[in-house]
């Protein structure tokens, strides 16, 4: 007489999108998730830094970037330098390219959009009827929109 096996721990084949229906804790982790708090969105920058900010950035160098990551391979513990018999290193060659098509893509293919928000004040001067100074003063009431390059 032959015995046969069976597979008790089997999973239930009609769950879909790998959630296990037949768990308890696994349909009370899609429960808790409905109800999950995303992340808080950053706190924008307040605009005088951004001005400033912006200006004293150099902007983006493919070799600088390449040089940091490839001075740092060693702790992953990865070889760095030439210590192959067949030339130089070709992975760190490779980061190189890798970081050039990438920064090449952000800057030809990328593209920055903002909003600014109704409510931005703004100031004019001009001459009146009499050659009198007449002075503006009042706030934006639409969205504006605007467009840049990453450099």
């Amino acid at each position: 007489m032959s015995s046969s096996i069976i597979n008790t721990d089997k999973k239930s084949e009609t769950t879909t999108d790998s959630i296990d229906t037949g768990s308890i804790s696994s349909v009370l982790d899609v429960i808790l998730g409905l109800f999950a708090i995303p992340d808080a969105p950053v706190t924008p920058l307040p605009p005088p830094l951004l001005m400033t900010g912006a200006n004293l950035r150099p902007g983006l160098s493919t070799s600088d970037i390449a040089s940091r990551i490839i001075s740092r391979q060693s702790e992953a513990g990865l070889a760095v330098g030439d210590v192959f018999h067949d030339g130089p290193n070709k992975a760190e060659a490779m980061e190189l390219i890798r970081i050039e098509e990438i920064i090449n893509a952000l800057q030809t293919e990328g593209k920055i959009e903002i909003a600014i928000p109704p409510g931005v004040g703004i100031q004019a001067i001009g001459v009146g009827n009499l050659g009198g100074p007449v002075v503006v003063q009042g706030v934006t009431t639409a969205i504006a929109s605007g467009k840049g390059v990453i450099r």
